[in-house]
Parts: C-alpha cells; structure tokens; sequence
C-alpha cells in the first residue's frame, strides 16, 4: 500500500485519488506540500491545474495556446512549484500544399 510521508515529519497517511482526472499528469508540489500541479497530455489548449490534496478541489491556473496554429499536442510540461516558471514541448504538423494546373 502506498502512503504519503511529510519529509518535515509527522503521520503517515494513505493517498488519495479524490479530484484525479483519468489522464491527469502530476508535475509538481506547490511548496506547501497542499497542492499538486496537473495537466494532460496530449491536449490542446492544455489546462494547467492545480489539485488541493485535503479536499480534492481543483484550480485551473492556466490555459496553454501555442500561437502556431500548426501544434498539435503539448507532450510535456514542467512547473516550479512555486509556479513562477514553466516550459512544455509540443508536437506539430508541417505540410505544404502544391497545386498543379493544365495537366493533361
């Protein structure tokens, strides 16, 4: 069985799943170990959430959008905890288009 243990000390408690979303990726603990930054792979716009551990509320914190209308997936991101920075990589679809006349 799982457990979750504060570093600083204290009890152990079982973790748990209340306020996860299927596809929801853990990046981060916010500083007070109270929150857990989320997000989804593969989706776009990618909404960068926040889970509050002790009541499984959740907080969207931000709405990704790459301007390149070309992107596709945003395969990963990581946050400080604090939230101050982030980055993320994202897939995306180049193509060109040709068009041909007169052929016969």
């Amino acid at each position: 069985m799982a457990v979750v243990t504060p570093v600083a000390g204290g009890g152990r408690r079982a973790p748990t799943r209340a306020g996860l979303a299927t596809g929801d990726r853990p990046m981060a603990w916010t500083p007070d170990a109270r929150w857990l930054w989320l997000f989804r792979r593969n989706e776009v716009p990618a909404r960068i959430e926040r889970l509050e551990i002790a009541t499984g509320r959740r907080q969207l914190w931000k709405t990704i959008v790459p301007a390149d209308p070309g992107v596709y997936s945003i395969i990963n991101f990581h946050i400080t905890p604090t939230g101050s920075a982030y980055c993320y990589s994202y897939r995306r679809r180049l193509s060109d288009l040709y068009l041909i006349e007169g052929l016969r």
